[in-house]
C-alpha cells in the first residue's frame, strides 16, 4: 500500500508540475502579446511623430518662401509701378474655445495697418483666411502727414484641423492669417511689422505653452479667386501639458481595469464578484471609449486613444478568460492550490504588461 501511495503521490506531483508549466507558458504568451502590441503601437506613434515634424517643416518653408516679396516702396505712381505697401502688425491676445471635434477655435487679436494714400482701405477690406470674423471694432485711427494708421480689435472663429493620432501628446500648429479681400497682390502688398507682432504672454490657455512663433507675409488664393491676394500671418507652435489631459481622458478606463484586477484575489467559486466585477469594468471601459471618441475628430489612423482603449478592453477580457480557467481548475479538477497559483501568476503578468504598454505608448507619442 505504501508503494502504491508513493506512486500516486509522484503521479500527482508530476501532473501538478505539468499543469503549472502550462499556466506559466500561457502567462508567457500573454506577456508576449502585450510586448508585441506595445512595440508595434509605439513604432506606429513614432512614425506619426516623424511625419508631423516633416509636415511642420514643410509648412514653415512654404510660409517663409514668398516669390512675390520685393523691397518695400512708398506708394504707387503710374500703371507699371510697384504695389502699395501696407505695414501690418498683429498681436494675438487670446486663444480660446478650442473644439477638437468641430476642428475650430476662437482667436482674439489686435491688428493695425499703416500706409500712405487713400486708394485702399485695408482695415475694412481684410478677412481671416480659413475663418470668419465675429467681431471687428476700430479702436484707433489717424491721418498724419500723408501717413494713415488704423487699429482694430478682432474676434474670429478659425477652422483648424487637429491631429488626433497622438493626442494629447505632440505639438500642434496654430495660425492666425489675414488677407486683403479686394485688392490683388499686384495692387496691394502687406509688409510684416515683425517687431510689433506676435503672441501675448497671457494668450494661451493654462494647459498650452507657446514653443515657437513665426511672423511673415505670403500670397495665396481663396476659393475660386483667380487673383492672388497678399496675406499676413502669425504662426504658433503649441505644446500642451499632456500628462494631466491624458489621465483625465482615461481615468475611468484605468479605474475599470484596476477593479477588474481585484478578482485575482477572490476565490473562483465566488461567482458573483469574480465575474461581476470584470463585466462591470468592461462596460465602463466601453463607456470611456465612447466618451473619448466624442472629444476627438474622426481619424483614418490607429490613434493613441484607440490603442489605449483597446489595451484596456483586452486586459479586462483576459481577466475574464483567466477567471473561467481558474473556476474550471478548482471546480472540475479539484485543484484549489493550482487555481490560486494561476491567479497569482496571471495577476503579475497582466499588471506588468498593462502598465508597461500604457507607459510605452505615451512616451512614443511624445516623439
Amino acid at each position: 500500500m505504501g508503494a502504491a501511495e508513493d506512486l500516486n503521490a509522484r503521479d500527482e506531483s508530476a501532473a501538478l508540475r505539468r499543469h503549472r508549466l502550462v499556466i506559466v507558458c500561457a502567462a508567457g504568451g500573454v506577456l508576449l502579446l502585450y510586448a508585441l502590441g506595445g512595440y508595434y503601437g509605439a513604432r506606429l506613434l513614432r512614425r506619426y511623430a516623424a511625419e508631423t515634424a516633416r509636415a511642420q517643416q514643410a509648412r514653415i518653408v512654404s510660409l517663409t518662401t514668398d516669390p512675390t516679396r520685393r523691397p518695400p516702396t512708398a506708394a504707387r505712381s503710374g500703371p507699371a509701378a510697384s504695389p502699395l505697401d501696407v505695414k501690418v502688425a498683429l498681436t494675438v491676445t487670446r486663444i480660446g474655445s478650442v473644439a477638437l471635434k468641430d476642428s475650430s477655435l476662437t482667436a482674439e487679436f489686435d491688428i493695425s495697418f499703416r500706409w500712405r494714400g487713400d486708394a485702399v482701405a485695408p482695415g475694412k477690406d481684410f478677412r481671416v483666411v480659413k475663418g470668419r470674423i465675429e467681431e471687428r471694432e476700430k479702436v484707433e485711427g489717424y491721418d498724419r502727414d500723408g501717413e494713415r494708421y488704423e487699429q482694430y480689435r478682432v474676434v474670429a472663429r478659425i477652422t483648424k484641423s487637429f491631429d488626433a493620432s497622438r493626442f494629447p501628446f505632440g505639438d500642434e500648429g496654430l495660425m492666425v492669417q489675414i488677407e486683403d479681400a479686394t485688392q490683388g497682390v499686384e495692387t496691394l502688398r502687406y509688409v510684416a511689422d515683425e517687431s510689433n507682432s506676435g503672441v501675448d504672454a497671457e494668450a494661451m490657455p493654462r494647459h498650452m505653452r507657446l514653443a515657437r512663433t513665426l511672423v511673415g507675409v505670403t500670397a495665396g488664393r481663396q476659393g475660386t479667386a483667380r487673383e492672388a491676394h497678399s496675406q499676413f500671418f502669425v504662426a504658433m507652435l503649441i505644446t500642451s501639458d499632456s500628462a494631466p489631459i491624458y489621465l483625465n481622458m482615461f481615468q475611468a478606463l484605468f479605474a475599470a481595469v484596476a477593479v477588474a484586477l481585484i478578482v485575482f484575489f477572490i476565490k473562483p467559486m465566488n461567482l458573483d464578484p469574480r465575474f461581476g466585477l470584470p463585466v462591470g469594468g468592461f462596460f465602463a471601459a466601453v463607456s470611456n471609449n465612447t466618451f473619448v471618441s466624442g472629444l476627438l475628430p474622426a481619424s483614418d489612423r490607429v490613434t493613441l486613444a484607440s490603442m489605449v482603449n483597446a489595451t484596456g478592453l483586452l486586459t479586462i477580457f483576459l481577466v475574464m478568460v483567466e477567471s473561467t480557467a481558474a473556476l474550471y481548475i478548482e471546480d472540475t479538477l479539484g485543484q484549489q492550490r493550482l487555481a490560486r497559483f494561476c491567479d497569482r501568476t496571471f495577476f503579475v503578468v497582466v499588471l506588468i504588461g498593462y502598465v508597461a504598454v500604457n507607459v510605452a505608448l505615451p512616451l512614443a507619442a511624445r516623439g
